[in-house]
């Protein structure tokens, strides 16, 4: 059979090119290559509510990727709700304490990989070191940092002006710290106001002042926070830095009655009698700063001051992340989520942004005021954050520090007497059986 040639090809072949030709004569130009359009998604992130003004940016992130939808869920805030969204499956993605971790073992949480998260390779120097690693497990990365708390020290700006005070600086020592405390205790009642007391410092033995302390001053109570081994309860430097606290409630007298707390402030104790202005001196976390992240506000003006200094730059880190349920149909979607609110500050709500680079730019500094900012400009890289994988260990080790410090406090015993018994009795807590 003979075939029609026209320039070499047959026939067919030059009509299906012209009429390609012709199809995408106007379709087919620069630029005209047709993306398809993604499937239209719904992700559900939960968050605690009051703690963020999520909406905006999660519209912004709308415009962005207008393919995807974000409907915030809001949990309680100081309640326990974020816990049934979870166990329920009801989010794609949420944010919340480092306690989420233990859904790792329930299989309710996803574990991420580098892949994953190759979008924050070119940022992870710009986190405060231990963010990342305290939201993993035996190397298995779960969760995505999403914020960071850390110590500072608050006075009642209303009361020292009223006694004629002038407030130390950013640079301010132990010695400047209790003379501060002194005179700002009135536990009799104040000169001009005999019907209000006002406690010197406020600090219970149980709480966390005094672990600052001790790690602030060089001691410790185990060789290492990250892989423990040894109690370390003895340490010379840890005798002194307990043996001080005592001396802060037992020499001085500085510090609350336990009893008059017990009477006076029965809802929230210590800590009730801060929000009202019951104390001259505290320490607490960044973001309670005014109550923004408490459940009540603050009754009385404050001045935020970095903790005192000692021999060790080191301070306590608290961390959020932000979590991918296992459940969820869109991962990817949930990981552009996380990876598009870790560029912005204002996810952080009243907690430290956990970028150096956020807390640094003047959007941030203006948002927060310059007391504020200047003390989170001051932060230093040392932070300890407790691993979510220490082992018992170290629960262990520190239930017996507390303990010998209350012994120490409410006795008025020689801190190295008492902390050597402690030391004998943690050095079981690493015997292997």
């Amino acid at each position: 059979m003979s075939r029609h040639v026209v320039s070499g090809y047959p026939l067919f072949i030059r009509v299906a090119v012209l009429a390609f030709v012709a199809m995408c004569s106007g379709a087919c130009g620069p630029g005209a290559i047709v993306t398809p359009t993604p499937e239209p998604i719904t992700l559900r992130f939960a968050f605690r509510e009051f703690t963020v003004e999520i909406e905006p940016l999660l519209q912004e992130f709308h415009t962005r990727y207008p393919w995807i939808t974000v409907e915030p869920v809001s949990a309680d805030r100081f309640g326990n709700s974020m816990g049934p969204l979870v166990e329920m499956g009801n989010v794609d993605m949420f944010v919340d304490y480092t306690s989420a971790l233990s859904y790792a073992a329930e299989g309710l949480i996803k574990p991420l990989d580098d892949l994953q998260l190759a979008d924050w390779a070119p940022i992870l120097d710009d986190y405060y070191p231990g963010t990342w690693e305290t939201l993993r497990i035996q190397g298995q990365q779960w969760g995505i940092p999403a914020n960071v708390d850390m110590y500072v020290a608050y006075v009642n700006l209303d009361q020292a002006q009223a006694l004629h005070l002038e407030l130390p600086g950013p640079e301010w020592t132990l010695f400047e710290f209790l003379e501060l405390a002194n005179a700002m205790n009135y536990p009799e009642g104040l000169p001009y106001l005999e019907s209000s007391n006002l406690i010197g410092f406020c600090t219970v033995p149980e709480g966390m002042d005094v672990i600052l302390f001790t790690y602030r001053h060089g001691g410790q109570i185990v060789d290492s926070i990250e892989n423990p081994q040894v109690a370390t309860l003895n340490d010379p430097l840890t005798v002194e830095a307990v043996q001080w606290y005592s001396d802060l409630h037992n020499r001085y007298g500085v510090t609350p009655d336990p009893e008059v707390v017990r009477t006076t402030f029965r809802q929230g104790g210590v800590f009730e009698a801060q929000m009202r202005g019951a104390c001259g001196v505290w320490f607490g976390a960044y973001s309670t700063r005014g109550g923004l992240d408490m459940p009540f506000e603050w009754a009385m003006k404050y001045r935020m001051l970095p903790l005192p200094r000692d021999h060790a730059d080191l301070n306590l880190a608290d961390v959020q992340g932000y979590f991918i349920h296992n459940n969820s149909q869109h991962p990817a979607e949930a990981i552009k989520l996380a990876r598009f609110l870790s560029d912005r500050w204002e996810a952080s709500g009243p907690r430290l942004p956990p970028r150096r680079s956020l807390v640094e730019s003047d959007s941030y500094q203006a948002s927060v005021g310059s007391e504020a900012g200047a003390v989170a400009l001051g932060f230093s890289d040392r932070v300890m954050m407790v691993p979510p994988d220490a082992g018992p260990e170290l629960e262990a080790v520190g239930a017996q520090f507390i303990e010998a410090v209350q012994e120490i406090v409410t006795e008025d015993m020689d801190a190295g007497m008492v902390l050597n018994e402690a030391q004998d009795r943690a050095r079981a807590a690493f015997q292997t059986p």
